[in-house]
């Protein structure tokens, strides 16, 4: 089989990531597709042509979910994806102009990414959490953010886990939501993925213990690594969950 980039072009159903909401039984076939290398890992994204044909059943093969994508009917973030292979992620939005639907790429309560339907205004922003910040060439700022986004601005007190709420696609920050008591965070991984909670308290990490962050959710109070958690709002989600 061939290898490109280090890797197999091709996945096995069967060993798909569990985070894809798939059929893995052989008689839905062996190979499923490989995402291509894009803003989201390949355990954090779905490949356009497996969300086309398997998440919305506007197909019953890959050829004919290629046919959708490169005709452009389907958007990421605002913007046209033809590539059946980009990989979709965590918050992105996605939009069919032919009938008017938008969604968002969310977690069910087993910790797998599906769609959740939006609303015709929601589908023109979305929420990226900062995961890097410095300063660079001309005094400006940098962040970068977990899509692979970057914004270079002339100031910003945002903070590597802090949650920005942005246009798309053109990218303006509208909101900043901290990573602070009080705040709201999706739970991203364990028994409570795909639900939300409310920050008690941020321990600082150091070069040896990472950012632990202690989140009230569904009564319980758990402890949790500040990479599990992304802040949605304050008093409440700023998107659709």
């Amino acid at each position: 089989m061939a290898l490109v980039g280090g890797g197999r072009r091709h996945l096995k159903r069967i060993a798909a990531p569990a985070s894809w909401f798939i059929r893995r039984k052989r008689r839905y076939g062996v190979w499923i597709t490989k995402p291509s290398p894009g803003p989201h890992s390949i355990e954090e994204a779905i490949p356009l042509r497996v969300l086309v044909r398997d998440y919305l059943g506007f197909a019953t093969t890959g050829r004919e979910a290629d046919k959708i994508i490169k005709r452009g009917e389907i958007l990421i973030d605002g913007r046209v994806v033809k590539d059946p292979k980009f990989p979709v992620g965590l918050f992105d939005t996605v939009f069919i102009p032919k009938i008017g639907k938008s969604y968002r790429v969310v977690l069910d309560p087993k910790g797998r990414l599906d769609l959740k339907e939006i609303s015709e205004e929601e589908k023109d922003y979305k929420l990226v959490r900062v995961e890097k910040k410095m300063m660079i060439r001309g005094g400006l700022i940098q962040l970068t953010t977990n899509d692979g986004r970057t914004f270079r601005v002339k100031e910003s007190d945002a903070k590597p886990g802090d949650v920005l709420k942005i246009r798309i696609p053109s990218q303006d920050i509208e909101e900043i939501y901290r990573l602070s008591p009080g705040n709201l965070v999706y739970i991203l991984s364990g028994r409570h993925a795909g639900t939300v909670g409310t920050i008690k308290e941020v321990e600082e990490g150091d070069m040896l213990r990472p950012k632990l962050v202690k989140v009230e959710v569904e009564g319980t109070t758990i402890e949790t690594a500040q990479k599990n958690v992304f802040v949605v709002g304050e008093k409440a989600p700023a998107i659709t969950l």
